[in-house]
């Protein structure tokens, strides 16, 4: 049986995750004596263990911070604890939006960054790049997955979606490419939106059906620009960008980001809900399963011309071919 922890060890572990959820910028004691309404005298005895934590205090740094407690009475390294988020229709799009914007400006703000993409999908951030794919993306979403009441008898247009979402999706790609990233790709990455442009003009939920076609040809754009990109090794923003093909079919959309020594993973699933930790060991194992991923992969990022091509060329073959299959049906 794991030794319990003693009550001191519990508060010290706390308040170092809390710790390290923060940049080199902001004061700990600061932030600590704000957020408990105590002076930085009150929170340098609560770091120190001179003063328990109350339960109330405790709360409010785990709602602040999307933390637990639980995961401190357990030494198991089998044992992470996850904070989650998921769309719905009372967890809106705009809400997950700004989490996901949060999360990127804190792994923005770190002297030290990278972010590590296991991509079953393109990352969605790409998507945002362009507005006409961001908000059929989005629309799909409210559509068809969140079951938004709202979007129940719409149709898809360019401006379906209020403009402050659709900017607001175009900020992540902003923050997106100042990171620099190493993706691992599989040869399914695009299949699923082009499955899902498929649908929605099978299903007649385009105000205009020629807006199919022209949402190819933007993804086409789109993958013209990446393997531009790719051969320069770098993204718009001048961050850094490995690229990585691997013939396996990656099993979901995993992150792992670093920043400033300190890790935090994402892990996608169910389409749009989200599971996020710094659990140590959980993000060592991540870490692992993605090196060795790598491993088995081909680098087609500023080398590879000739693997580069073939990878892009396939999956714009792919883009043709619905396009041509658009033109072949056309709906009443």
């Amino acid at each position: 049986m794991a030794q319990s922890l003693s009550t001191n060890n519990i508060q010290s572990e706390f308040l170092s995750q809390i710790k390290s959820r923060l940049t080199d910028k902001v004061s700990f004691v600061d932030t600590l004596a704000q957020l408990l309404g105590t002076s930085r005298d009150g929170a340098y005895r609560r770091i120190r263990g001179d003063t328990v934590l109350s339960l109330d205090e405790a709360k409010k740094l785990c709602d602040y911070f999307t933390l637990s407690l639980d995961a401190l009475f357990t030494q198991s390294g089998n044992t992470s604890v996850f904070h989650h988020r998921a769309l719905s229709t009372t967890y809106t799009l705009e809400r997950w939006l700004v989490s996901v914007a949060k999360n990127l400006q804190h792994i923005v703000s770190c002297a030290d960054k990278r972010i590590l993409f296991t991509a079953r999908d393109i990352p969605i951030f790409y998507l945002f790049r362009f507005p006409e794919l961001a908000s059929f993306k989005m629309f799909f979403w409210l559509k068809t997955i969140i079951r938004d009441p709202a979007y129940a008898t719409k149709r898809f247009h360019f401006k379906v979606l209020p403009d402050e979402v659709v900017k607001n999706a175009n900020k992540l790609w902003k923050l997106y490419s100042s990171v620099p990233c190493v993706e691992i790709w599989s040869d399914e990455a695009i299949n699923e939106t082009l499955k899902q442009i498929e649908f929605c003009y099978e299903c007649g939920y385009f105000e205009n059906t020629g807006d199919a076609s022209f949402l190819c040809e933007k993804f086409s754009g789109l993958l013209h620009m990446l393997k531009a990109e790719a051969r320069l090794g770098q993204k718009e923003d001048k961050a850094a960008f490995h690229l990585y093909r691997n013939e396996l079919l990656i099993a979901n959309n995993t992150i792992l980001a670093e920043r400033d020594n300190k890790q935090i993973a994402f892990v996608n699933y169910n389409t749009l809900s989200l599971l996020t930790t710094i659990e140590k060991s959980f993000c060592t194992k991540t870490e692992v399963y993605i090196n060795n991923l790598i491993k088995n992969s081909v680098l087609i990022s500023a080398s590879a011309e000739k693997e580069r091509n073939l990878f892009f060329n396939k999956m714009n073959e792919r883009i043709v071919d619905l396009t041509n299959k658009l033109k072949r049906k056309p709906l009443a």
